[in-house]
């Protein structure tokens, strides 16, 4: 899986038989009152027909303990789930302790309404040692072994189960020393936009990666 960020994307050159996008759909400010702001997707993204995607949402809050609202949090996300094409929704949330409690809240509601699956990326963290996201049923979360020291990547064990099938990884830092076993999809995101090139280095790094 390519991430897609917020900048022109042109990925028609992917093969669509192997490879999907997850791919910035908007992002959600929580203001001091509780209530969001939703911004979409500003950028163009190209995809041949049959390309697997989902759609990410990024959800930031302007204050650690905001009154975060989940009632037209979940009405402003409805635009995402039901956009045509989609395989899941990603909530992309780095959530501080005071939040946890209203972004399981939020994860249960959606999971509720949403015709698609739900998942998460992780915090490292929040896959080894904290694992306050147990018991939210929701599809994958993908701990992100990127902007992180080396040592803390290469060393990091995961220990929660719903972050075993998943990886997250950047193609311009190390990545970890040996392929965890179980994985069933890697994301890769970039921070220059995608060409052929870059993918055909991504696919190759994924092959010798043991």
């Amino acid at each position: 899986m390519l991430w897609a960020w917020q900048r022109a994307e042109n990925l028609s050159f992917i093969d669509t038989r192997t490879t999907g996008v997850a791919y910035l759909a908007g992002t959600a400010r929580i203001l001091p009152n509780g209530f969001p702001e939703f911004e979409p997707r500003l950028q163009p993204l190209s995809l041949r027909p049959g390309t697997p995607a989902l759609a990410v949402v990024r959800i930031e809050s302007s204050a650690p303990h905001a009154r975060a609202q989940i009632a037209p949090l979940v009405q402003a996300l409805s635009q995402v789930v039901h956009q045509p094409a989609i395989r899941g929704l990603q909530i992309d949330f780095d959530a501080r302790v005071s939040e946890r409690a209203f972004y399981r809240s939020l994860l249960h509601t959606l999971k509720k309404q949403s015709p698609v699956p739900i998942g998460v990326t992780a915090l490292a963290s929040w896959c080894e040692s904290d694992r306050w996201l147990e018991g939210t049923d929701i599809a994958e979360a993908v701990p992100m072994f990127f902007r992180m020291g080396q040592d803390e990547a290469h060393n990091m064990q995961v220990t929660n189960s719903l972050c075993a099938s998943s990886i997250g990884l950047s193609t311009d830092e190390p990545w970890p020393l040996h392929r965890p076993p179980g994985l069933q999809r890697i994301y890769v995101f970039s921070p220059r936009a995608w060409n052929g090139d870059m993918y055909a280095r991504a696919l190759r790094r994924i092959d010798n990666w043991k």
